[in-house]
């Protein structure tokens, strides 16, 4: 590990065809060798724009112990902090999208200048990110309201509110889904707001299969943390402490890293390959240019 921080491996471009990765699976691997240890500087500096949220978070969470249990509501108390939550989250795109710009250049294994391609990123994207962070502020506010409404509907009027329930609920996972490609779909082509929504909604339903193991592996350290929590209670202030760590250390960069290397095979096979001129396979011994 110290051996390739002061030593680092060439650029896979740098290597010559019959030494490149023949897989997606060996492009990862080397890619993310080549590029993990600088993954905590920028964790850190991206980390800053979801600082309003973790305070907001933890003043909730003050307030919601401090209310007396016979007095508490769930309903006002999701609905003041998922309102507070869209805010602190209004401004995250840009961030985003310079930070997808970044992974999507070292998950193919380019070598670029690490803070130029982060903040020009944000700076050319900025308009249509914000539209992006705009949308994903309010989805979790909206989505709690629409499956609170229809399941307590579904309660006294019948099955139908049911299944509207289960409706919202797959809009929401395939909005997560979309959320995979928008921003790697953003920085690297030319597009209106709604192609790029089209564009990651067919390319999403396109590649399903592969776009729900993206998710799951994406939610691991969550659903690690929140096992943890269930098995040690008594330990919940720690087991906290070390998810915000994680997250703000390291937990943003390679979640976009993952989403980033999904990106760039899915759209590299649906759209790259059907426009002249278009590189393919990019970062691999078989990459190629489209006739």
């Amino acid at each position: 590990m110290f051996k390739n921080l002061f030593f680092p491996k060439p650029p896979l471009e740098d290597l010559p065809p019959q030494e490149r990765p023949k897989t997606r699976r060996e492009l990862f691997r080397q890619a993310f060798s080549n590029y993990w240890s600088w993954f905590f500087a920028i964790n850190l500096v991206c980390y800053v724009f979801y600082l309003p949220m973790s305070i907001w978070t933890e003043l909730s969470l003050e307030s919601l112990l401090a209310q007396e249990t016979a007095a508490f509501q769930t309903a006002p108390f999701m609905g003041a902090y998922l309102t507070g939550l869209a805010v602190c989250l209004f401004f995250t795109g840009p961030m985003l999208a310079g930070l997808s710009l970044l992974m999507r250049n070292w998950s193919r294994g380019e070598p670029c200048m690490r803070w130029q391609t982060l903040f020009g990123g944000m700076r050319r994207n900025f308009w249509q990110a914000i539209g992006f962070s705009l949308i994903e502020s309010l989805m979790p506010l909206a989505a709690y309201s629409a499956l609170r409404y229809y399941g307590s509907l579904g309660e006294s009027a019948g099955i139908g509110y049911y299944l509207l329930f289960g409706f919202i609920a797959l809009v929401v996972i395939f909005a997560l889904l979309m959320r995979q490609l928008v921003y790697t779909l953003l920085v690297t082509y030319r597009l209106s707001f709604g192609q790029i929504i089209k564009n990651a909604f067919l390319v999403t339903f396109l590649e399903l299969p592969r776009s729900l193991l993206t998710l799951l592996i994406n939610l691991l350290p969550v659903a690690v943390i929140a096992l943890l929590l269930w098995l040690l209670p008594a330990y919940s202030g720690l087991l906290v402490v070390l998810a915000l760590a994680f997250y703000a250390l390291f937990g943003i960069a390679l979640e976009r890293f993952i989403s980033a290397t999904f990106a760039n095979r899915a759209l590299e096979k649906h759209l790259n390959a059907k426009m002249p001129g278009a590189r393919v396979d990019i970062g691999m011994a078989s990459e190629r240019v489209v006739e």
